[in-house]
């Protein structure tokens, strides 16, 4: 009789992978994290070497399974994230394939590559790479329900590595291990916990004293004027863009004109300088209690990563509201303006255009969307961004 033999897995508890095991941790303490659902990482060691990283964190709905040949290169990488029902869904799967003799850097990029995308609606998209960066790209769309799994208990990740192809393996704490250690100040992975509304009712509270690089700015609120919205389906966008694709938000409100103030903040030691913080739309008249990134169609916040935002570009300086329904007019008229607005906001037209200076500039900026007690929207926010800072010094939000 053959009797199968279990490879047998020893796990190691950190707070990351790079290049080594950063910031060990006890089996406690990591026990401790997956109980409050934070973010902690375990490497699996097969004879020794690592074999795969599993960063956790439940609390965001979040686990990402990377596994590694016997030359430390990258094979495979599943992401899985949180379905409504408190399962996890298999959301992204890559895998490589490459020839030999090629360093674990350049492996990733011509190897040949396939990636699959799964929607919870039951979209499959696969993409094939015959030749990693270097070759052709061959896309397939299909209808196939994500496949699923409970959230694992602590230290029971055996179905993990099978999202590989792995047979069922067992897996026991590492008593000792020869990896490379070493400390840092910071994991060297985040959760995909997207840019969040920080703050947004100051923006819009007159007299409010806020500060920006070590300056002190005073908030003012500002009448820009009322915006026709004959089709209730708002677009914030650059004006001088509009011809290259704007769309509108997914929200929609009832057709009918709706008031714009702009926020202006004005620099302490130098009253003559002023930048527009923020736009709002004003749609309800209850408070927002509830703020939410505004979507357009084939947008998915579960494609966001850490501190980012799907938001609009700006390349002039300018942002704008316009109807979904005015821009090929309106985009006529911005040209006959020759792209000025003075002073920083003004209304277009009769109402078929509110347009404001850009905050510090060019970039991206993101759209929140307030909705009041019942649930109904109450207002359209555009962020300038201007008073947001990153948690650490080389880390910046990330638009998409």
């Amino acid at each position: 009789m053959v009797v199968a033999v279990v490879p047998r897995f020893e796990a190691v508890y950190c707070d990351g992978w790079d290049g080594g095991v950063v910031n060990p941790l006890t089996a406690t303490v990591a026990q401790a994290r997956d109980a409050a659902g934070e973010p902690y990482t375990v490497v699996l060691l097969l004879d020794g070497r690592r074999y795969a990283v599993l960063d956790l964190s439940w609390v965001d709905g979040y686990c990402c399974v990377s596994r590694f040949d016997t030359a430390g290169r990258q094979v495979s990488r599943h992401v899985l994230r949180g379905a409504a029902d408190g399962e996890l869904f298999l959301c992204r799967a890559f895998t490589w394939v490459g020839p030999p003799g090629v360093g674990e850097y350049e492996y990733p990029h011509v190897a040949a590559r396939t990636s699959t995308t799964y929607r919870l609606s039951g979209e499959r998209t696969d993409v094939i790479e015959p030749r990693g960066d270097l070759g052709a790209r061959h896309e397939s769309r299909s209808e196939q329900p994500p496949p699923r799994l409970p959230i694992p208990d602590f230290g029971r990740w055996q179905d993990l590595p099978g999202l590989g192809g792995d047979a069922p393996v067992e897996i026991v704490d590492a008593v000792w291990h020869s990896l490379p250690v070493r400390t840092a100040t910071r994991p060297p992975w985040r959760p995909p916990r997207p840019l969040q509304p920080d703050g947004v009712e100051v923006l819009f509270t007159s007299g409010a004293q806020v500060e920006c690089y070590d300056r002190e700015l005073r908030l003012s609120v500002h009448t820009a004027g009322q915006l026709r919205l004959p089709s209730g389906r708002l677009i914030a966008a650059d004006p001088s863009s509009l011809d290259l694709g704007a769309k509108p938000f997914s929200v929609t409100v009832p057709p009918g004109s709706y008031p714009v103030s702009v926020s202006l903040a004005t620099f302490a030691d130098d009253p003559r300088h002023s930048r527009v913080t923020a736009a709002r739309l004003e749609v309800g008249a209850r408070p927002a209690v509830r703020w939410a990134l505004a979507l357009r169609d084939g947008q998915e916040p579960i494609d966001l990563g850490y501190r980012e935002f799907f938001g609009f570009g700006v390349d002039a300086g300018m942002a704008c509201f316009v109807d979904a329904g005015s821009i090929d007019r309106m985009q006529d008229v911005w040209r006959t303006l020759g792209g000025l607005v003075e002073p920083r906001y003004r209304t277009i037209g009769s109402g078929d255009m509110v347009a404001w200076s850009s905050g510090w500039g060019d970039g991206t900026y993101p759209t929140w969307i307030g909705y009041d007690t019942t649930g109904a929207v109450t207002c359209f926010v555009a962020d300038m961004l201007l008073f947001s800072t990153p948690d650490d010094e080389d880390e910046d939000e990330d638009a998409v």
